[in-house]
C-alpha cells in the first residue's frame, strides 16, 4: 500500500460520521420517490444509528455546542406538497424521525376541496404541532422575473397556463411575448415588461417569416434597438422592498400557523446571491439551503447549506449517497466531482 493510500485511508476513518448531509425531497408517491423507496430511505437511517435534524434543532445545536451533534442526518422537503403528509410524514412517525418542510404558503389547499396537489393548512399545523416536521420557508409565491434583455424565445399558447410565464406579464400574457433570461426572483433585481413593449414586440415577431423567428441576432438587435429604452430596471432597493414583502407574508402565514418565526430560507430553484443574503439577513434569516450537492461540516455554514437529490433516488442510491456524505472527505470529494 502506497503512503498516500495509507494516508488517505487514515483521514476517511478519521472524518466518518463528521460530514452532515442533507435530502431533498419533493413528492413522495406515484409522482416522486416512491413510497417503498422512502421507507428503505429511514430503514437506513436506523440501521446506521443516525439522528434525524429539524432545522430548529441544528440551531439550538450551534448556538449551545458550536456545532452539530456526529452521525447526524437532514431530511427536506420542498414547495409543500400533499403527498408529504400522506406518505412520508406516517413513515416518519413510525420510525422515530424528523424533517423539515420548506413552504411556499401562496399555494396552501383547503383538504375538502383540494384542487391541485399541494397541502391544506389544517395539515401543516397537525405536522408541525407533532414535532416530526419544523415548517420553514422558501418564499410565499416561489416566481421567477427577467433579469436581463437576453431573448431566449417567445411565449407560446402550452405557456398561457403557466403561472410562472403569466407572473412575468402580470397574469396578461399573450402568445407571442418575449421571455428574457430569468431567475427566482430572490435573486436578482429585475427587468420588468410593461405590456405595450411586449404588443410592440409581439406585432413586430408576428411580421416576421419562419426563418427570420430562427434569427435570434436578427430579433436580439431589433429589441436592443426598439424596446430597451422602454423596460424597466429595478434598482437594488425596489427589489429588497419586493423581496421583504414576499418574504414577511411568508413568515408570517407560517407563524400564524405553527406558533413558532421561521428562520430558515430555501431559495427557489437554488438561485441566489450574497447582496440578496443580506438582504435576508436583515429580516432575521439565519440559515440559507441551497441545491448544490455535497455534505456539510458539524460547524455547518449556515450561508451555504448544501443538499443531495438524487432524481432517481433508489435505496441503494440513497444509501451510497448517505455513506458517502456523512463521512466529510468523501462528501467534500463527491461535492467536488459533482
Amino acid at each position: 500500500m502506497s503512503f498516500f493510500m495509507y494516508v488517505f485511508l487514515i483521514a476517511c476513518v478519521y472524518y466518518n460520521k463528521k460530514g452532515n448531509p442533507w435530502f431533498l425531497y419533493h413528492h413522495i408517491g406515484e409522482s416522486g420517490v416512491p413510497t417503498d423507496w422512502f421507507e428503505e430511505h429511514l430503514k437506513n437511517i436506523w440501521f446506521l444509528n443516525m439522528k434525524t435534524l429539524t432545522n430548529r434543532e441544528m440551531l439550538e445545536s450551534l448556538e449551545k455546542n458550536g456545532k452539530l451533534p456526529k452521525n447526524s442526518v437532514a431530511l427536506t422537503f420542498d414547495d409543500g406538497y400533499y403527498d408529504n403528509y400522506k406518505n412520508a410524514f406516517p413513515l416518519l412517525k413510525k420510525y422515530k424521525m424528523k424533517a423539515t418542510l420548506y413552504l411556499n404558503t401562496a399555494y396552501v389547499e383547503n383538504e375538502e376541496n383540494r384542487a391541485f396537489t399541494y397541502l391544506s393548512w389544517k395539515e401543516i399545523e397537525e405536522m408541525s404541532a407533532s414535532g416530526v416536521f419544523d415548517i420553514q420557508l422558501h418564499s410565499h409565491r416561489h416566481m421567477p422575473i427577467f433579469v436581463n434583455t437576453s431573448f431566449d424565445r417567445v411565449v407560446t399558447s402550452d405557456d398561457l397556463l403557466d403561472r410562472d410565464i403569466q407572473h412575468l406579464y402580470g397574469g396578461a400574457a399573450k402568445v407571442g411575448y418575449p421571455i428574457f433570461g430569468k431567475r427566482g426572483e430572490f435573486s436578482s433585481t429585475g427587468v420588468i415588461v410593461p405590456l405595450e413593449v411586449a404588443e410592440k414586440f409581439r406585432n413586430f415577431y408576428e411580421n416576421l417569416s419562419n426563418e427570420e423567428k430562427g434569427n435570434k441576432q436578427l430579433i436580439q438587435d431589433f429589441i436592443n434597438s426598439e424596446l430597451y429604452k422602454n423596460l424597466i430596471f429595478e434598482t437594488l432597493d425596489e427589489a429588497k422592498t419586493r423581496v421583504l414583502e414576499d418574504l414577511n407574508k411568508n413568515i408570517s402565514l407560517i407563524e400564524e400557523h405553527t406558533g413558532y418565526k421561521p428562520n430558515f430560507f430555501c431559495w427557489p430553484w437554488g438561485h441566489k446571491s450574497p447582496e440578496f443574503i443580506a438582504i435576508l439577513k436583515s429580516a432575521g434569516i439565519a440559515g440559507f439551503v441551497s441545491t448544490r450537492k455535497g455534505t456539510n461540516g458539524l460547524k455547518l455554514d449556515l450561508e451555504n447549506i448544501r443538499r443531495v437529490e438524487l432524481r432517481v433516488f433508489s435505496p441503494l442510491k440513497f444509501k451510497l449517497n448517505l455513506l458517502i456524505c456523512r463521512n466529510y472527505l468523501l462528501g467534500k470529494i463527491y461535492q467536488v466531482l459533482s
